[in-house]
Protein backbone atom coordinates (compact mmCIF):
# COMPACT_ATOMS: atom_id res chain seq x y z
CA UNK A 1 0.00 0.00 0.00
CA UNK A 2 2.94 2.22 1.10
CA UNK A 3 4.60 2.15 -2.42
CA UNK A 4 1.05 2.83 -4.51
CA UNK A 5 0.28 5.77 -2.65
CA UNK A 6 4.43 6.96 -3.76
CA UNK A 7 3.53 6.34 -6.94
CA UNK A 8 0.51 8.03 -6.93
CA UNK A 9 2.32 11.31 -5.95
CA UNK A 10 4.93 11.29 -7.76
CA UNK A 11 2.43 11.26 -11.03
CA UNK A 12 0.35 14.22 -10.12
CA UNK A 13 3.83 16.20 -9.08
CA UNK A 14 5.13 15.94 -12.67
CA UNK A 15 2.02 15.86 -14.82
CA UNK A 16 -0.23 19.11 -16.75
CA UNK A 17 -3.98 18.67 -17.02
CA UNK A 18 -6.51 20.21 -19.49
CA UNK A 19 -7.83 21.94 -17.48
CA UNK A 20 -4.40 23.93 -16.56
CA UNK A 21 -3.48 24.31 -19.64
CA UNK A 22 -6.95 25.60 -21.38
CA UNK A 23 -6.57 27.97 -18.47
CA UNK A 24 -2.69 29.07 -19.31
CA UNK A 25 -4.20 29.48 -23.15
CA UNK A 26 -7.16 31.65 -22.13
CA UNK A 27 -4.72 33.87 -19.95
CA UNK A 28 -1.84 34.80 -23.13
CA UNK A 29 -4.71 35.56 -24.73
CA UNK A 30 -6.23 37.99 -22.70
CA UNK A 31 -2.14 39.40 -21.87
CA UNK A 32 -2.38 39.19 -26.21
CA UNK A 33 -5.55 40.84 -26.52
CA UNK A 34 -4.44 43.45 -23.81
CA UNK A 35 -1.23 44.52 -25.06
CA UNK A 36 -2.70 44.90 -29.01
CA UNK A 37 -5.59 47.19 -27.21
CA UNK A 38 -2.51 49.42 -25.97
CA UNK A 39 -0.45 49.19 -29.06
CA UNK A 40 -2.72 49.76 -31.84
CA UNK A 41 -5.82 50.20 -30.21
CA UNK A 42 -7.91 54.08 -30.34
CA UNK A 43 -5.67 55.06 -27.35
CA UNK A 44 -2.82 52.90 -28.29
CA UNK A 45 0.47 53.94 -28.01
CA UNK A 46 1.16 54.15 -31.87
CA UNK A 47 -2.55 56.34 -32.06
CA UNK A 48 -0.93 58.81 -28.97
CA UNK A 49 2.21 59.14 -30.50
CA UNK A 50 0.74 60.16 -33.77
CA UNK A 51 -1.52 62.66 -32.18
CA UNK A 52 0.84 63.86 -30.44
CA UNK A 53 3.06 64.06 -33.85
CA UNK A 54 0.18 65.75 -35.47
CA UNK A 55 -0.29 68.33 -32.22
CA UNK A 56 3.53 69.51 -32.30
CA UNK A 57 3.36 70.03 -36.27
CA UNK A 58 0.10 72.52 -35.69
CA UNK A 59 1.58 74.15 -32.99
CA UNK A 60 4.66 74.78 -35.06
CA UNK A 61 2.63 75.82 -37.57
CA UNK A 62 0.31 78.11 -35.25
CA UNK A 63 3.97 79.67 -33.53
CA UNK A 64 5.12 80.66 -37.74
CA UNK A 65 2.14 82.41 -38.10
CA UNK A 66 2.19 84.54 -35.17
CA UNK A 67 5.81 85.24 -35.59
CA UNK A 68 4.54 85.96 -39.52
CA UNK A 69 2.10 88.12 -38.53
CA UNK A 70 4.23 89.97 -35.88
CA UNK A 71 6.69 90.61 -38.45
CA UNK A 72 4.26 92.30 -40.59
CA UNK A 73 2.87 94.70 -38.12
CA UNK A 74 6.05 95.94 -37.46
CA UNK A 75 6.60 96.80 -40.55
CA UNK A 76 3.15 98.34 -40.74
CA UNK A 77 4.40 100.75 -37.84
CA UNK A 78 8.13 101.40 -39.42
CA UNK A 79 6.33 101.57 -42.70
CA UNK A 80 4.05 104.78 -41.63
CA UNK A 81 0.61 103.03 -41.71
CA UNK A 82 0.81 103.65 -37.93
CA UNK A 83 -1.93 101.15 -36.75
CA UNK A 84 -0.19 98.10 -34.77
CA UNK A 85 -3.95 96.69 -34.21
CA UNK A 86 -6.10 94.12 -36.29
CA UNK A 87 -5.71 91.10 -37.56
CA UNK A 88 -6.26 91.09 -41.15
CA UNK A 89 -2.59 92.70 -41.68
CA UNK A 90 -1.87 94.17 -45.52
CA UNK A 91 0.82 92.43 -47.52
CA UNK A 92 3.74 93.77 -47.67
CA UNK A 93 4.47 95.07 -51.16
CA UNK A 94 7.84 96.61 -52.69
CA UNK A 95 5.50 98.62 -55.34
CA UNK A 96 5.53 102.20 -55.59
CA UNK A 97 1.29 103.16 -56.03
CA UNK A 98 2.28 105.53 -59.07
CA UNK A 99 3.37 101.83 -60.80
CA UNK A 100 -0.08 100.03 -59.66
CA UNK A 101 -2.71 103.18 -59.74
CA UNK A 102 -5.61 103.11 -62.32
CA UNK A 103 -7.68 105.78 -62.83
CA UNK A 104 -10.55 105.60 -60.37
CA UNK A 105 -8.62 103.27 -57.81
CA UNK A 106 -9.43 103.64 -53.95
CA UNK A 107 -7.22 104.50 -51.64
CA UNK A 108 -7.20 104.96 -47.87
CA UNK A 109 -5.44 108.25 -47.81
CA UNK A 110 -3.98 109.75 -44.20
CA UNK A 111 -4.60 113.48 -44.11
CA UNK A 112 -3.00 113.15 -40.55
CA UNK A 113 -5.85 115.07 -39.32
CA UNK A 114 -6.98 113.06 -36.60
CA UNK A 115 -10.36 114.78 -36.39
CA UNK A 116 -10.81 113.91 -39.98
CA UNK A 117 -12.10 110.93 -41.50
CA UNK A 118 -11.20 107.46 -39.27
CA UNK A 119 -8.84 108.88 -37.33
CA UNK A 120 -7.64 111.05 -39.76
CA UNK A 121 -7.81 108.49 -42.61
CA UNK A 122 -10.58 108.99 -45.74
CA UNK A 123 -11.03 106.94 -48.71
CA UNK A 124 -9.73 108.93 -51.94
CA UNK A 125 -10.03 107.97 -55.36
CA UNK A 126 -7.47 108.37 -58.55
CA UNK A 127 -7.87 111.19 -60.47
CA UNK A 128 -4.36 111.41 -62.36
CA UNK A 129 -1.24 108.75 -62.93
CA UNK A 130 0.48 110.40 -65.92
CA UNK A 131 3.79 112.82 -66.37
CA UNK A 132 1.51 115.51 -66.68
CA UNK A 133 -0.65 116.02 -63.68
CA UNK A 134 1.51 113.04 -61.23
CA UNK A 135 0.24 111.08 -59.37
CA UNK A 136 -3.08 113.11 -58.30
CA UNK A 137 -6.14 111.60 -55.84
CA UNK A 138 -9.63 113.42 -55.10
CA UNK A 139 -11.86 112.51 -51.91
CA UNK A 140 -14.43 110.16 -53.38
CA UNK A 141 -17.17 111.97 -51.44
CA UNK A 142 -17.77 115.42 -50.11
CA UNK A 143 -14.94 116.41 -47.29
CA UNK A 144 -17.08 119.61 -45.80
CA UNK A 145 -19.72 122.57 -46.96
CA UNK A 146 -18.26 125.92 -47.56
CA UNK A 147 -20.29 128.88 -47.66
CA UNK A 148 -19.21 131.31 -50.51
CA UNK A 149 -20.53 135.37 -50.82
CA UNK A 150 -21.06 138.03 -48.66
CA UNK A 151 -24.47 140.18 -47.37
CA UNK A 152 -22.73 143.08 -49.19
CA UNK A 153 -21.85 144.30 -52.37
CA UNK A 154 -17.63 144.35 -50.96
CA UNK A 155 -17.92 141.28 -49.18
CA UNK A 156 -19.45 139.34 -51.96
CA UNK A 157 -17.27 140.78 -54.37
CA UNK A 158 -14.22 140.17 -52.42
CA UNK A 159 -15.54 136.21 -52.16
CA UNK A 160 -16.38 135.75 -55.72
CA UNK A 161 -12.48 137.11 -56.38
CA UNK A 162 -10.93 135.16 -54.01
CA UNK A 163 -12.96 132.12 -54.18
CA UNK A 164 -10.80 129.97 -55.75
CA UNK A 165 -7.73 130.93 -53.50
CA UNK A 166 -10.13 130.10 -50.91
CA UNK A 167 -11.19 126.55 -51.99
CA UNK A 168 -7.49 126.06 -52.97
CA UNK A 169 -6.60 127.06 -49.33
CA UNK A 170 -8.22 124.67 -47.47
CA UNK A 171 -7.84 122.48 -49.77
CA UNK A 172 -4.06 122.59 -48.73
CA UNK A 173 -5.00 121.86 -45.26
CA UNK A 174 -5.70 118.16 -46.06
CA UNK A 175 -1.99 118.09 -47.36
CA UNK A 176 0.04 120.00 -44.97
CA UNK A 177 -0.49 117.21 -42.34
CA UNK A 178 0.07 114.03 -44.56
CA UNK A 179 3.25 112.10 -44.92
CA UNK A 180 2.00 111.28 -48.37
CA UNK A 181 1.16 114.56 -50.05
CA UNK A 182 3.23 117.89 -51.51
CA UNK A 183 0.25 119.93 -52.43
CA UNK A 184 -3.68 120.30 -52.58
CA UNK A 185 -6.04 122.15 -54.35
CA UNK A 186 -9.54 122.39 -54.58
CA UNK A 187 -11.62 119.93 -57.70
CA UNK A 188 -12.23 122.62 -60.65
CA UNK A 189 -8.52 124.22 -60.83
CA UNK A 190 -5.70 124.19 -62.68
CA UNK A 191 -4.17 120.24 -62.37
CA UNK A 192 -0.92 120.66 -64.04
CA UNK A 193 1.76 120.33 -61.46
CA UNK A 194 5.47 121.62 -61.34
CA UNK A 195 8.63 119.72 -61.57
CA UNK A 196 8.31 119.96 -57.46
CA UNK A 197 5.00 118.55 -57.59
CA UNK A 198 2.94 121.56 -56.64
CA UNK A 199 -0.20 122.98 -58.29
CA UNK A 200 1.97 126.16 -59.46
CA UNK A 201 -0.92 127.29 -61.53
CA UNK A 202 -3.95 126.42 -59.48
CA UNK A 203 -4.87 130.42 -58.95
CA UNK A 204 -4.46 131.31 -62.35
CA UNK A 205 -7.26 132.97 -63.23
CA UNK A 206 -8.71 135.52 -65.93
CA UNK A 207 -8.85 139.01 -64.52
CA UNK A 208 -10.84 141.57 -65.76
CA UNK A 209 -12.16 144.47 -67.04
CA UNK A 210 -14.96 142.23 -67.63
CA UNK A 211 -16.87 142.71 -70.78
CA UNK A 212 -20.35 144.66 -70.05
CA UNK A 213 -23.01 145.16 -71.65
CA UNK A 214 -23.67 148.44 -70.20
CA UNK A 215 -21.66 150.98 -68.38
CA UNK A 216 -21.14 151.60 -65.11
CA UNK A 217 -19.23 153.24 -62.24
CA UNK A 218 -19.87 150.50 -59.31
CA UNK A 219 -16.30 150.39 -57.48
CA UNK A 220 -13.99 147.73 -58.15
CA UNK A 221 -16.69 146.16 -60.95
CA UNK A 222 -13.68 146.95 -63.68
CA UNK A 223 -10.89 144.60 -61.22
CA UNK A 224 -13.16 141.67 -60.95
CA UNK A 225 -12.37 138.04 -62.79
CA UNK A 226 -14.02 136.59 -65.75
CA UNK A 227 -15.46 132.94 -66.47
CA UNK A 228 -12.93 130.44 -66.61
CA UNK A 229 -12.79 126.60 -68.26
CA UNK A 230 -10.44 125.50 -65.59
CA UNK A 231 -13.11 122.91 -64.41
CA UNK A 232 -13.04 121.25 -67.59
CA UNK A 233 -9.87 119.28 -67.13
CA UNK A 234 -10.98 117.44 -64.33
CA UNK A 235 -14.72 116.97 -65.80
CA UNK A 236 -13.37 114.78 -68.54
CA UNK A 237 -11.23 112.71 -66.10
CA UNK A 238 -13.68 112.18 -63.55
CA UNK A 239 -16.51 111.12 -65.99
CA UNK A 240 -13.90 108.72 -67.36
CA UNK A 241 -13.93 107.35 -63.89
CA UNK A 242 -17.48 107.71 -63.07
CA UNK A 243 -16.34 109.57 -59.82
CA UNK A 244 -18.15 112.99 -61.04
CA UNK A 245 -20.79 112.87 -58.88
CA UNK A 246 -21.53 112.30 -55.01
CA UNK A 247 -24.89 112.39 -54.60
CA UNK A 248 -24.65 115.97 -53.17
CA UNK A 249 -23.85 119.39 -54.14
CA UNK A 250 -20.04 120.83 -54.13
CA UNK A 251 -18.06 123.85 -55.37
CA UNK A 252 -15.84 123.53 -58.24
CA UNK A 253 -12.89 126.34 -58.21
CA UNK A 254 -14.38 128.04 -61.51
CA UNK A 255 -16.10 131.19 -62.16
CA UNK A 256 -18.62 132.26 -65.25
CA UNK A 257 -19.65 135.71 -65.93
CA UNK A 258 -23.29 135.99 -66.98
CA UNK A 259 -23.36 139.91 -68.87
CA UNK A 260 -26.77 141.05 -70.00
CA UNK A 261 -28.11 144.37 -70.43
CA UNK A 262 -29.62 145.24 -67.84
CA UNK A 263 -27.36 143.19 -65.21
CA UNK A 264 -24.28 141.47 -64.77
CA UNK A 265 -24.42 137.80 -62.50
CA UNK A 266 -21.07 136.59 -61.12
CA UNK A 267 -21.24 132.91 -60.23
CA UNK A 268 -19.16 130.67 -58.62
CA UNK A 269 -19.62 126.99 -60.29
CA UNK A 270 -20.76 124.11 -58.41
CA UNK A 271 -21.72 120.75 -59.16
CA UNK A 272 -25.44 119.47 -58.22
CA UNK A 273 -26.05 116.02 -56.98
CA UNK A 274 -27.06 115.20 -60.32
CA UNK A 275 -23.89 116.13 -61.91
CA UNK A 276 -25.11 118.93 -64.25
CA UNK A 277 -22.98 121.61 -64.06
CA UNK A 278 -24.34 125.43 -62.92
CA UNK A 279 -23.30 128.58 -60.99
CA UNK A 280 -24.45 130.23 -57.40
CA UNK A 281 -24.67 134.02 -57.80
CA UNK A 282 -22.49 135.51 -55.53
CA UNK A 283 -23.19 139.24 -56.42
CA UNK A 284 -24.56 141.38 -58.65
CA UNK A 285 -24.06 144.31 -60.72
CA UNK A 286 -26.99 146.48 -62.31
CA UNK A 287 -26.87 148.89 -65.31
CA UNK A 288 -28.47 151.39 -62.73
CA UNK A 289 -26.16 151.41 -60.25
CA UNK A 290 -26.92 149.16 -57.93
CA UNK A 291 -25.25 146.03 -56.93
CA UNK A 292 -26.93 143.13 -54.48
CA UNK A 293 -24.18 140.84 -52.33
CA UNK A 294 -25.80 136.97 -51.30
CA UNK A 295 -24.99 134.70 -49.25
CA UNK A 296 -24.91 131.38 -50.63
CA UNK A 297 -28.39 129.65 -49.34
CA UNK A 298 -26.43 125.94 -50.04
CA UNK A 299 -23.78 125.24 -47.74
CA UNK A 300 -22.13 123.74 -51.16
CA UNK A 301 -19.21 120.39 -50.04
CA UNK A 302 -16.01 120.72 -51.47
CA UNK A 303 -13.87 118.36 -52.50
CA UNK A 304 -10.28 118.08 -52.51
CA UNK A 305 -7.46 117.43 -54.91
CA UNK A 306 -3.88 115.97 -53.20
CA UNK A 307 -0.82 115.82 -55.33
CA UNK A 308 0.95 112.60 -53.98
CA UNK A 309 5.14 112.18 -53.78
CA UNK A 310 6.30 109.40 -56.50
CA UNK A 311 7.82 107.33 -54.32
CA UNK A 312 4.92 105.93 -51.88
CA UNK A 313 4.15 102.38 -51.06
CA UNK A 314 1.11 100.16 -51.81
CA UNK A 315 1.55 98.37 -48.08
CA UNK A 316 -1.43 96.44 -48.83
CA UNK A 317 -5.39 96.15 -51.14
CA UNK A 318 -5.44 96.07 -54.72
CA UNK A 319 -7.63 99.41 -55.37
CA UNK A 320 -10.58 98.01 -56.75
CA UNK A 321 -13.17 98.78 -54.55
CA UNK A 322 -13.63 100.76 -50.95
CA UNK A 323 -13.14 97.91 -48.92
CA UNK A 324 -9.97 96.44 -50.85
CA UNK A 325 -8.72 100.03 -51.02
CA UNK A 326 -4.44 100.40 -51.13
CA UNK A 327 -3.15 101.01 -48.06
CA UNK A 328 -0.26 103.59 -48.47
CA UNK A 329 3.61 103.82 -46.83
CA UNK A 330 6.74 105.69 -47.14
Amino acid sequence: MKLEKRFVLKTNSKGITLIALIITIIVLLILAGVTINLTLGENGIFRTAEMAGKNYMDAQDRELAGLADFENMIDNIIGGTGSSSGTDTPEIKDDTLKGNAQLGDYVKYDTGITSVGENGIVTFRVLYNDDTYGLQIISDKNMERVTLGGSTWKTARDSYNNATATLNQKAEYYATSSPYALDGRCVGSVPTIGVDGTFNAKNTENVGPVQLQFTTTVEGVNNMKDTDTNYTTDETAMRAANIWTTGEWYWLASRIVESLSSSCYFHVRYVASSGSVGGDNLCTVRSDGSTNGFISSYLYGFRPCISLKSDVKVLGGDGETEATAYELGI
